[in-house]
């Protein structure tokens, strides 16, 4: 069997035909799908792209420091002395001790308002409620059903 490594100028012909065929079909598909492309359009595009830069997302420690101002600033919450961690990119944990439920449920409402946080973990624990010992009430073995 006998291998050429040059095309015949046939082969060149026929190869460059399809591929200018090829290249017009997808031309006129991607215009069709593309609509209406003129001078005007691409300006429009052209200065919003530029006059609006895209808006970047605070770092996760950034969105957790923010989050840790907003209680800090609170009047009940500040003295709490509340810590706010980062988990990720947009989820912030808070930790920490406070005297009641509703004031649990604010911090949590408070943290998920700063921009940057989609998601907050609550691990902030109730005095007298999370304090509590198992022993208090009843214990593990004792109980009936």
């Amino acid at each position: 069997m006998h291998h050429r490594d040059r095309l015949s100028p046939a082969e060149i012909i026929g190869w460059s035909a399809l591929g200018a065929v090829t290249g017009l079909a997808l031309g006129i598909a991607v215009g069709a799908l593309a609509g209406d492309v003129n001078r005007g359009r691409i300006q429009r595009g052209v200065r919003r792209l530029r006059d609006q830069p895209p808006p970047s997302l605070p770092s996760a420690a950034a969105a957790a420091r923010a989050a840790a101002a907003a209680l800090a600033s609170h009047d009940e919450l500040g003295p709490l002395g509340l810590g706010v961690f980062a988990v990720s990119r947009n989820t912030v944990e808070l930790r920490g001790w406070v005297p009641s439920r509703p004031v649990r449920t604010a911090a949590a409402r408070i943290a998920g308002t700063v921009p940057g946080v989609d998601r907050v973990i609550n691990s902030i624990l109730v005095r007298g409620e999370d304090d509590r010992s198992v022993h208090e009430g009843s214990a593990p073995g004792n109980q009936t059903a």
